[in-house]
């Protein structure tokens, strides 16, 4: 039931011992109740010690059964953490499903290991929080800082031992938290300039059961953003000069394509040689000199060899016949080694190394930053139809785009409904193989007896029903494009060997053939099953299982990144709008109860609940009690507590005292019944409930607000 804890299954008391052979059991034991049965084994209750000492020496003799108390019992299948167990009881007694009494747990040991659970998932929040790569900084409805993490430290240059509790009103910069708490209003993408940082930062609203319990700022330095905007803005104004200094260029320059036909020149290429630049302007290299301009081209010359040419040339025609100058042929080459374009200079011979030095330089400069503009193009493109507001997606998306530029085998991974079809998809989009095709395969969904000839086709005659002409198998349709084999776990034993050398050999031979057919298509396969445990059972080939896992994406189920539902939610949302035409909303309840689901069939399961609902409802908005029973019927309260931040311990037991008179309150409805059930007398309750201004006519929903936000339901 909890690891480290034992079920204690030798000490019990039967119904018919008596009250001497019970007291003589407590005397070894450090327990104050033990667990009652029958003497078939079935389970009773609890007989307390305290009920028993003060009984008199003439009921030492009668059986205990009359004191035995009613305890509420844990079956041994239970799981502690997540079943709500009311007793009052040093022990909590276990039983089976058929009420045989197993043994008991000593409830102190059981609260203790709840306790380092606990403990132990704050920390690890905490520490998400401080390893986020944006600064956060929230504030609370008293405009107290309360968080404030690493990265804020780092930027805004205070020690978070400093800010925490410091007034928000006299602190720099306040980001207009203040405002945006009072307004609650969200801000997004402000920017701010901070201790020569340059800040982006979005200020929202902390909402909680309807009401604002504070605000937040998360901000993320964007400097080197703006230095490389900066950057771009200056290699705009360089290619101005640029264009300046041709066409101002004391020597002559003229650009022709790879065809030879002339593009451009400049103005002292029209006094070097004489010719309006009318005349040239769109005649080849090979046409001016077979018209007479001139005897010889470096141009030409350049075009011959994709080298530079430098040639001595003589004016045959024009008031500068018989003019020999010198002529210089560059060539422009693409990132493919290709020739693109050709730069003919025609100068002074004292200005070539000067000029072929400075188009060096120009022509590295240019390829430096193409390059840079293809990174953020693939960065950015097409990314908006994937949801990656978590952590963890925002890798994957990262990831996505490094893979889809080479050709490794890819295996994804995750439970059914991820999405592990749209990863393939977009890697398919954003590689270079995105004008070919993209084929699909379910490995699961073809019997078997045909999935050979799916994948790898058959030649006419192979079977009966085959077509006499034979037909291609997805390995030859996916040529030069990508095969995307889902539910490769499916994929029947004896089929794998096929496809490992198919993977291996990069050939395939149809179902009835027996020539070799060389095939060029980058796999993707996906599976929601432990392919790894598969190979230990002996259901799935080692061999084929590392052919396939040369780069691994596993997507998180959607319990695993919530961050994302939000968006995910508005999206869908839309979208059902946009197809049946419709303006459908969510109201905020339904939102919180959605978040709270743990949705295992995962994305497509929210895609359907949110689908049906839409059909379904009538109304504009969608209400909690439109939605599926399974989602109705959720309890969004539970007894688990979480730790936000550091407060002071004197707070904390104060916070924790409310949180139980609100839960008993709710139970119970009478200060004498909470009493009991607290173990405190009448009066404390009336006391206690009074200082923290609790009206005990008032439905628990609408306490008082300074306390409910300290509680996460």
């Amino acid at each position: 039931m909890i690891k480290g804890l034992e079920i204690v299954v030798d000490c019990r008391v039967y119904a018919d011992n008596s009250v001497k052979n019970t007291l003589e059991l407590f005397a070894t034991v450090p327990y104050s109740s033990l667990p009652v049965a029958e003497q078939g084994g079935a389970y009773l209750g609890v007989i307390r010690l305290k009920d028993l000492v003060l009984l008199g020496s003439d009921s030492l003799e009668h059986p205990i059964l009359p004191y035995v108390i009613n305890c509420a019992a844990l079956l041994a299948t239970d799981n502690i953490f997540k079943k709500k167990w009311i007793g009052n009881c040093d022990i909590v007694p276990i039983v089976d499903s058929d009420n045989l009494l197993k043994g008991f747990l000593a409830r102190e040991a059981m609260l203790n290991k709840m306790g380092e659970r606990y403990s132990k998932l704050a920390n690890q929040y905490l520490q998400v929080l401080n390893s986020s790569y944006n600064g956060v900084m929230a504030i609370n409805t008293e405009g107290r800082i309360f968080v404030f993490n690493p990265v804020a430290e780092r930027i805004l240059g205070f020690k978070s031992t400093n800010v925490l509790g410091m007034q928000i009103a006299s602190f720099t910069p306040n980001f207009g938290l203040l405002e945006t708490m009072e307004k609650q209003e969200a801000q997004i993408g402000v920017k701010f300039e901070v201790n020569d940082y340059t800040l982006v930062a979005n200020m929202t609203p902390l909402i909680y059961d309807d009401r604002c319990i504070g605000a937040m700022a998360v901000f993320i330095d964007v400097s080197q953003t703006e230095k490389v905007n900066r950057e771009l803005f200056a290699n705009k104004e360089l290619a101005f000069e640029l264009n300046a200094i041709f066409e101002s260029s004391y020597d002559g320059l003229y650009i022709c394509d790879k065809n030879g036909k002339v593009l451009r020149v400049n103005s002292a290429w029209e006094k070097v040689c004489g010719f309006p630049r009318d005349m040239v302007m769109g005649k080849t290299a090979m046409d001016l000199v077979a018209n007479g301009y001139y005897d010889n081209s470096a141009a030409l010359l350049t075009l011959q060899s994709k080298s530079v040419s430098t040639t001595m040339l003589k004016i045959m025609s024009g008031p500068k016949k018989g003019q020999i100058i010198m002529a210089t042929g560059t060539p422009i080459l693409d990132e493919e080694g290709q020739l693109v374009q050709v730069v003919v200079n025609v100068r002074d011979i004292t200005e070539l190394e000067n000029l072929k030095k400075k188009l060096s330089e120009t022509m590295q400069l240019s390829m430096k930053y193409a390059n840079e503009l293809e990174e953020i193009r693939l960065q950015t493109y097409r990314m908006d139809d994937l949801i990656a507001k978590s952590p963890v997606m925002q890798r994957i998306v990262d990831l996505v785009v490094k893979v889809a530029q080479v050709d490794s085998t890819i295996l994804i991974t995750g439970e059914s409904g991820v999405g592990k079809e749209v990863i393939a998809k977009k890697i398919h989009q954003l590689s270079k193989r995105k004008d070919n095709s993209l084929i699909k395969i379910n490995c699961g969904a073809i019997p078997e007896n045909l999935l050979e000839s799916e994948l790898f086709g058959y030649e006419g005659g192979a079977f009966t029903g085959a077509k006499k002409e034979g037909k291609p198998g997805m390995f030859e349709l996916a040529s030069g494009g990508t095969l995307f084999l889902d539910e490769i776990g499916d994929l029947p034993f004896g089929l794998q060997v096929k496809l490992l050398r198919a993977l291996q050999e990069r050939e395939i031979v149809r179902v009835g053939g027996v020539k070799s057919i060389k095939v060029d298509a980058r796999i993707i396969t996906a599976t929601n099953k432990d392919l790894h445990r598969m190979v230990s059972n002996g259901t799935f080939r080692e061999d084929l299982f590392y052919r396939l896992n040369v780069i691994n994406i596993q997507i998180p189920p959607l319990r695993e990144r919530k961050e994302d539902l939000v968006q995910l939610l508005s999206t869908l949302l839309q979208s059902l709008n946009g197809k049946y035409r419709i303006s459908k909303t969510l109201s905020q309840q339904v939102v919180t109860r959605l978040i709270n689901y743990d949705w295992p069939g995962n994305i497509r399961e929210l895609e359907n609940t949110l689908e049906r609902m839409v059909v379904l409802t009538q109304e504009e908005e969608i209400q909690l009690q439109h939605l599926p029973e399974y989602l109705a019927n959720i309890n969004p309260e539970t007894n688990q507590i979480t730790i936000d931040g550091i407060i002071p311990l004197k707070r904390a037991v104060q916070n924790l005292e409310y949180k139980l008179l609100l839960e008993a309150y709710r139970k119970y409805g009478t200060t004498r019944a909470m009493a009991k059930a607290l173990e405190v007398n009448q009066s404390t309750i009336v006391r206690k409930m009074k200082q923290h201004g609790f009206e005990q006519n008032d439905d628990v929903e609408h306490q008082p607000v300074a306390y409910q936000h300290l509680f996460r339901i």
